[in-house]
């Protein structure tokens, strides 16, 4: 009864979060933290945040009230972008005094000159390069890129893909009439996607085509290749981090978060194959976890899920190593990077983890999405090995981190 009281009081108290959205504020502080204010990302971020706190203009009044007490150019942005949500609800009061401290600091909103800067900011943007990247099974990486070419005054557009198990590298350029155009060719591979198109820097753009340049096992040159190479070449940083970098914060010693890690919640629609493990590298260690089942002893079944378990995460460590390792830390940090522009807080905090991991040297096998793979990926090959049964309870083996055991 004590809360639901709170809850209809006036003031401050009508502002409480639900532990969930408590969670989510820090981790919103956490990416403002390591913001650049004039940083390339930010305003694609601001407008994911937007997006995202559009209906929830609590938890925006909450940010803004904090971000007003520790004035800085990123926090003013950031209530800048979120002004409009809560003057059009009932916390417009919140608006005006965080406005009030941000003003008592230096920062204020000018806007006769924001309007007629609209206007060349619009301007400017029509010849701007942009870039998208999709997510579409059967294919990794779909980068699509517009970019004006200065000596023609069109746009090539550029579109790249790896398929076929890595055997396959597609490139296409074509010329483009601008951004109109663009916009259509967008909504065309979209219709391909369960998850929309993805805005992305160039320059990382740029990052994912020379990354898929280097898995495409077929190697060789074409036209289309060789074109899309050089227009990328004018955008690449091989030194920069990728772009998830700059939008999350690095996660210390991840493996203390593994409780926060749901694989099949975030596995969900993702395109696994890319990740499998090779059918003669799993056959030793498919071997002895039958040798286990098979054994004339009597063990105690806790005794042989440890074991089990154990042999699970040792494929992991030596399966999940060198290139492959890195293969494993990119995609989880691409889909990191995914999930947290278009607004899904929680799976770009499960990817995260998993790629922080992965890139801090951790042990793979006990990561829980490689273990995950190595279990996905026998159950491919020797689906028998996992019989479908109508009492999962008396038969499976599941362990703390969800993985179910042959």
């Amino acid at each position: 009864m004590g809360s639901k009281k709170a809850a209809t009081k006036k003031g401050k108290d009508q502002l409480a979060l639900t532990p969930e959205e408590t969670s989510e504020l820090e981790m919103i502080f956490d990416r403002l933290a390591v913001q650049a204010p004039e940083g390339e990302s930010f305003e694609g971020y601001l407008k994911t945040l937007c997006n995202s706190l559009s209906q929830r203009p609590v938890l925006a009044a909450v940010l803004v009230e904090k971000l007003s007490r520790s004035p800085n150019p990123t926090g003013f942005r950031t209530f800048q972008a979120l002004e409009a949500i809560l003057e059009a609800s009932p916390h417009r009061r919140s608006a005006k005094q965080a406005a009030f401290r941000f003003s008592q600091k230096g920062f204020s909103s000018a806007p006769d000159q924001s309007a007629s800067k609209t206007v060349v900011l619009i301007r400017d943007e029509q010849r701007k390069a942009v870039a998208h990247l999709f997510q579409i099974q059967g294919a990794m990486w779909i980068v699509s890129a517009l970019v004006p070419e200065p000596s023609t005054g069109s746009y090539s557009l550029v579109t790249a893909f790896l398929e076929d198990d890595f055997s396959a590298f597609n490139v296409r350029v074509a010329e483009s009439s601008g951004q109109k155009r663009y916009k259509e060719y967008l909504q065309m591979l979209a219709a391909h996607s369960h998850r929309r198109p993805t805005e992305i820097p160039l320059r990382h753009a740029a990052r994912l085509f020379f990354e898929m340049l280097d898995l495409w096992t077929g190697k060789g040159s074409y036209a289309h290749l060789e074109r899309g190479r050089d227009i990328f070449a004018r955008y690449h940083q091989p030194d920069a981090k990728p772009h998830v970098y700059e939008l999350m914060a690095q996660i210390e010693h991840p493996e203390q978060f593994w409780a926060q890690v749901d694989v099949d919640s975030l596995i969900e629609g993702l395109d696994l194959s890319w990740l499998s493990f090779a059918k003669e590298e799993l056959a030793p260690w498919r071997e002895k976890l039958k040798n286990l089942d098979d054994a004339i002893l009597v063990v105690p079944r806790d005794v042989l899920t440890q074991r089990s378990l154990a042999l699970v995460r040792g494929a992991g460590d030596a399966l999940c190593a060198g290139p492959k390792r890195l293969l494993y830390q990119r995609f989880f940090e691409e889909y990191a990077m995914t999930f947290e522009l278009q607004g899904d807080a929680q799976n770009a905090r499960r990817a995260w983890i998993i790629a922080c991991d992965l890139a801090a040297g951790e042990p793979a096998g006990k990561n829980p999405a490689v273990s995950h793979m190595v279990i996905y990926s026998m159950k491919s090959f020797w689906p028998e090995d996992f019989p479908e049964t109508a009492e999962p309870e008396e038969r499976e083996r599941r362990t703390e981190s969800g993985i179910i055991l042959p």
